[in-house]
């Protein structure tokens, strides 16, 4: 029993964001929220998990009821050799409370192959994309890395999103420092993305994030 135990680790994260920002489109209309998760993860590669965090899809009109999106995932990831690893996993995204005719509950499977911690290539894919019976395509090349002993990284992004099916496709980047303290760490990410044409100016417009988060 002990060794099984000390094979595997569990681990919670905390995020205070100004804003929520997937694939360069708010999902909050530019609100703050809180974010949260839990992980089990195994030496062997495997792992699975929990995360949620509130959302606002609705400026003006009825209310959708979603506040809520919550997410369930499992996953594999492993090394290729000294320099490259890989990760698969299978997300399936939960927006409980949505009144009638406004279920978005969807699935869609991950794939990344990156370089020392480095440089990362994903491909995502779903087939019914917000519960919309369409395929939802997305690519990204994202890179980061630490400033030696100083408690400082940063991270860049560029994503694009292949919505074809729904007459939505678009790019997006972002650019972000952060800062690791004790026990917190403080973010600030600028996002922007080519969107406001299909999502309208106000969720996929430019945009500065600020974060505070916490593992433990």
């Amino acid at each position: 029993m002990g060794s099984a135990q000390a094979s595997a680790e569990v681990s919670a994260n905390v995020s205070l964001v100004s804003d929520y920002v997937f694939r360069g489109i708010s999902q909050t209309q530019s609100d703050m929220t809180i974010q949260g998760g839990f992980d089990w993860s195994h030496e062997s590669g495997f792992y699975v998990g929990t995360w949620a965090s509130g959302v606002d899809f609705v400026d003006q009109g009825p209310d959708d009821g979603a506040d809520l999106e919550l997410d369930l995932y499992v996953g594999y990831g492993g090394s290729i050799n000294d320099d490259w690893g890989y990760d698969v996993s299978y997300v399936q995204f939960y927006y409980p409370g949505t009144v009638r005719g406004a279920n978005y509950n969807y699935g869609e499977f991950l794939g990344s192959v990156g370089y020392r911690d480095f440089l990362n290539f994903t491909l995502g894919y779903s087939n019914d994309v917000f519960n919309s019976d369409e395929t939802g395509l997305y690519y990204e090349v994202s890179a980061g890395s630490d400033f030696t002993d100083t408690g400082w990284s940063w991270n860049a992004a560029v994503g694009h999103y292949d919505l074809d099916d729904l007459d939505a496709s678009y790019t997006h980047f972002s650019l972000g420092v952060a800062k690791a303290f004790e026990k917190a760490t403080l973010a600030l990410t600028y996002h922007d993305s080519d969107g406001e044409e299909e999502f309208g100016q106000g969720i996929a417009e430019d945009r500065i994030v600020f974060s505070i988060s916490s593992e433990f």
